[in-house]
């Protein structure tokens, strides 16, 4: 803040470093809005998201385990880097000119000053000319949103957590208390928790106006209405059992089977 000034708005995520006392203080002496993300959304800041996967691969390309030491000279390069979309360089957008590099430090050649006037001059047609480019990949990228979602009473959330084996990927489900274009505020355990919209999914819940016991009754009639059905097609389009013959022995003696043996006969 000695160098730059207080922010207007610092944005962070549901961390409890950023949630406690100590922060809330900070930001309400400072006069800086603090924004939240939504939870397990990084997209939302998405920007510090993406320079920490550039500072954390610069550091593991060192070959020293404690990144403390080797942190300012990576800052350095990110800093003094070029930037194809920009065609300029970090600090050069920040201070106006390029950083000495360590190794320029060694040359000692003189260089023309410049009166304050040209330098001015030369500097806001400088900075005119720098306009950040769109980049061509950005936004290509789109989440899949249900439909059903606009409507949908109650919800259930996907688990981005580590989960063990055979756990199910979504919780719920709850109701949901509000709706937005990106966001749901939902009812979670009885506290208004706000969920962005590509971590839900919509529950198709029963009418509750249909009791246990109303469901109960309409499943039996279907049974019974089903079975009475099966019953109508059998009595029509059975044939008519055929008398088995008895058998006689040499001996003269009848031979009479058990009922129970003649069913697959008849």
């Amino acid at each position: 803040m000695c160098r730059f000034g207080t922010p207007l708005r610092v944005t962070t995520d549901q961390g409890r470093q950023f949630e406690s006392q100590l922060f809330r203080r900070l930001s309400e002496l400072t006069g800086a809005l603090h924004l939240r993300t939504t939870a397990c959304h990084p997209q939302a800041n998405g920007m510090v998201e993406r320079f920490h996967r550039q500072l954390k691969a610069a550091i593991k390309c060192q070959n020293n385990n404690r990144w403390t030491e080797v942190l300012p000279t990576v800052l350095l390069e990110i800093r003094a880097a070029w930037k194809e979309d920009l065609k300029a360089t970090t600090a050069e957008l920040v201070y106006g000119e390029t950083l000495r590099l360590p190794g320029q430090f060694l040359n000692r050649q003189s260089t023309p000053e410049d009166d304050v006037v040209n330098f001015v001059r030369e500097l806001r047609k400088h900075f005119s000319e720098l306009r950040p480019v769109d980049g061509t990949r950005h936004g290509e990228r789109r989440a899949f949103v249900f439909k059903d979602l606009t409507r949908a009473e109650q919800v259930f959330i996907r688990r981005d957590a580590q989960k063990v084996m055979l756990q199910a990927p979504y919780d719920g489900p709850y109701a949901v208390v509000s709706r937005d274009e990106k966001v749901f505020v939902v009812l979670v355990q009885g506290k208004k928790v706000t969920i962005s919209v590509d971590r839900l999914k919509p529950a198709y819940i029963l009418a509750e106006s249909m009791t246990e016991d109303e469901t109960l009754e309409s499943a039996e009639e279907r049974t019974k209405r089903n079975a009475d059905a099966r019953d109508a097609e059998t009595e029509e389009g059975a044939a008519p059992a055929l008398e088995q013959p008895r058998v006689t022995t040499r001996a003269g003696r009848k031979v009479r089977f058990p009922e129970r043996f003649q069913a697959g006969l008849r």
